[in-house]
């Protein structure tokens, strides 16, 4: 989906569009004030000439200066009456006028309409070059955080592997903590522009559910454990869907941390992970009891650095980029995605759609 991935091109097509139907109508409404004016000038004309047809039929029954008195634009002359030519003239001035005033005017806005298109052309392009290059600023940002990230990772990592004493290692433990949440947030970073470039790979192959759920949970079991957060799966093992097996892992991988990062933010302390087999496919669903969102907004959540709260200064911690790399993630697989909550404060559930794929 190429628009999708590029709003300015749609626009720039939208605008083009709009620009072709304008000059469409300009050049009727140009058309029909020129035909307008012809055929006004014409009828006239005709009706001077039969008001004159007239006249010479009743020349005799009245005066010639009682006739003319009546119909100023007829001259009397023997044996008949004729349209006085100052008279034709006149019209045909008239004509002349109309004509010139509505190609005028209707230059001059067409003249205004491409100007402005002009501009909205610029502009949107001006845009599109400083997104590019906004995203191939946080790509070569990103990768730069990466390397010293993992260095840090592993240095705390043998620290707290290797100290016996105890501040040290809940110091070393906040480090290692640290540093994967800075490392999830590059890599939404760096799969954001991937998507946003269409050069995110999609591999879709026969993947076990139950599996790659369980390896996600345990991912976010300690910092659940510590915010008070339990964590519940129902997922069938024999659940077998066709994805990209970086797409399943991201797309569960982001569903916990928002689900988490919701709980804690509104208070919440439960998390359901759910999947089960529906006509045509497998759903999964997961659910928390936190922060919620108002029903109208369920489809704004899926919006590029949209976050929940962010209206009542009470954002959830992050960058907004999490659902929205979800969603486009598991339409690029060819599932489909929707949340539902009932309101602020009472939860929410993302629920994603597979097609099942037999083992």
């Amino acid at each position: 989906m190429p628009l999708k991935r590029d709003p300015s091109k749609a626009l720039q097509i939208g605008f083009l569009a709009l620009l072709t139907i304008s000059i469409v109508q300009v050049g009727y409404w140009m058309y029909d004030h020129v035909s307008n004016a012809l055929d006004v000038e014409q009828r006239f004309a005709a009706e001077y000439r039969h008001d004159a047809d007239a006249v010479t039929a009743l020349y005799s029954n009245g005066t010639p200066s009682e006739i003319a008195n009546l119909l100023p634009h007829v001259a009397l002359t023997e044996p008949r009456a004729t349209v006085r030519p100052e008279a034709l003239q006149l019209l045909a001035d008239e004509r002349s006028a109309r004509i010139n005033r509505f190609l005028w005017e209707g230059g001059f806005f067409l003249a205004v309409l491409l100007g402005g298109m002009a501009v909205l052309t610029r502009t949107i392009r001006h845009d599109a070059e400083l997104r590019r290059r906004q995203q191939n600023f946080l790509a070569a940002v990103s990768h730069e955080f990466k390397s010293p990230l993992a260095s840090i990772q592993l240095a705390s990592e043998t620290l707290v592997l290797r100290s016996k004493d105890s501040d040290t290692q809940r110091l070393g433990q906040r480090i290692l903590e640290d540093c994967e949440r800075l490392l999830r947030m590059i890599d939404n970073l760096l799969v954001t522009t991937r998507l946003e470039e269409g050069r995110q790979p999609i591999a879709p192959t026969v993947l076990a559910l139950h599996a790659a759920s369980v390896a996600a949970v345990a991912e976010i079991a300690e910092r659940a454990r510590l915010s008070a957060v339990q964590v519940s799966l129902d997922v069938p093992e024999d659940l077998k869907i066709s994805a990209d097996p970086a797409v399943l892992e991201t797309a569960l991988r982001n569903l916990l941390d928002n689900a988490l990062k919701a709980c804690v933010a509104g208070g919440g302390h439960s998390i359901a992970v759910r999947a089960a087999r529906v006509a045509p496919g497998i759903e999964l669903a997961v659910s928390d009891d936190g922060i919620g969102f108002p029903p109208e907004d369920a489809g704004m959540i899926f919006e590029k650095f949209y976050r929940v709260g962010d209206e009542l200064r009470r954002s959830m911690p992050g960058t907004g980029l999490g659902l929205y790399i979800v969603r486009r993630l598991v339409e690029a697989s060819g599932g489909t995605i929707a949340a539902h909550s009932d309101g602020p404060g009472r939860g929410a559930t993302v629920t994603i759609r597979w097609p099942e794929r037999a083992a």
